[in-house]
């Protein structure tokens, strides 16, 4: 019996490991295509579609915050996602500086744009309840990337 018992906990600890690398992987692949979507928008900016860029932002950020704001995740987890947008964010302005901006990339666009839309009506009501706190880093990092894209 008391082998059962060790087997079991030994069990549950890893269940609970594994359930919380699945939560951190979700933030994750959020954050890559938040990325992906505010990279494209940076891409809009400097071609002079100020409309699409502030429209980008705000559903790379809005979806973004939104999963964040949704579960309670670690500040490691959530330091680490942030990366891994600003990673994403940085291919695709490359992908543009490069002219490696192709129909593969243009993909991975529009299949983040499909997977944060519907994200955002998942998480409304959390958006609804946080929607000033959202705004504000809307309009922080608009102006921040706007500066940094306007730079030299």
């Amino acid at each position: 019996m008391n082998i059962f018992v060790k087997l079991f906990f030994i069990l549950v600890i890893n269940f609970t490991i594994n359930i919380k690398n699945v939560i951190a992987n979700e933030l994750d692949n959020v954050g890559a295509c938040a990325g992906v979507v505010i990279g494209n928008a940076s891409v809009d900016f400097s071609l002079g579609d100020q409309n699409s860029f502030e429209d980008g932002i705000k559903i790379g950020i809005t979806a973004y915050l939104s999963e964040v704001f949704a579960k309670k995740y670690s500040k490691d987890d959530i330091t680490i996602a942030d990366q891994i947008l600003a990673s994403n964010t940085d291919k695709i302005i490359n992908a543009a500086n490069t002219q490696t901006f192709d129909e593969t990339v243009f993909e991975e666009v529009i299949k983040c744009y499909r997977v944060l839309a519907n994200l955002i009506l998942k998480n409304s009501n959390v958006i609804k309840t946080n929607s000033k706190k959202i705004n504000y880093f809307v309009i922080q990092r608009s102006k921040l990337l706007k500066r940094m894209l306007s730079a030299g």
